[in-house]
């Protein structure tokens, strides 16, 4: 038997536009994923406590507003000196394209912007199973 996916979702900083992610958090667990959501105001200490307490097999975060690749390169080098670093990060939200590169350069394994659907974050969940 497969165990679901376990997907730990969160947001950084002060970001307070949190009903993308609150909508995905619903529409990802009626399809079956296992979701911890950690909520907005995290910290980037806050986050990785919550990663290692809840090993999960994806991080995923969303942001509305800047400061994104830094938040997010915080997380990604904070994960990797506790030995999390295996676990893949996915982000959401109004991310300029100028930002996939950088993104992707950090370690950001998949980006969601507006229009995706629950089926190709589905799509990607599922790549994630051996």
């Amino acid at each position: 038997m497969t165990h679901p996916v376990r997907c730990l979702l969160g947001m950084l900083g002060t970001d307070v536009h949190s009903k993308g992610i609150r909508t995905l958090a619903t529409l990802l667990r009626e399809r079956g994923v296992e979701v911890i959501y950690v909520g907005e105001h995290n910290t980037v200490p806050g986050m990785v406590a919550a990663i290692a307490q809840e090993d999960p097999d994806v991080v995923g975060l969303s942001f509305s507003s800047g400061g994104y690749v830094d938040y997010t390169r915080q997380l990604i080098e904070a994960m990797r000196a506790e030995d999390l670093g295996d676990i893949p990060v996915m982000v959401g939200g109004g991310i300029h394209p100028d930002d996939h590169a950088p993104l992707h350069a950090a370690g950001v394994q998949a980006l969601f912007g507006p229009g995706t659907t629950t089926d190709e974050v589905m799509a990607y969940l599922n790549g994630l199973r051996p």
